[in-house]
């Protein structure tokens, strides 16, 4: 039962950080992306 509990409470806690993450990384993306526009235009 502990095993158990301990692997949903630790899917639990990591969710936020990869939607963090994910968030972080598209943002840099779209930023990356304006700035190559920026650089050709």
């Amino acid at each position: 039962m502990t095993s158990l509990f301990s692997i949903s409470a630790d899917g639990i806690g990591l969710r936020p950080q990869i939607l963090a993450a994910f968030l972080i990384l598209t943002g840099l993306g779209l930023r990356i992306e304006a700035a190559i526009d920026d650089r050709t235009s």
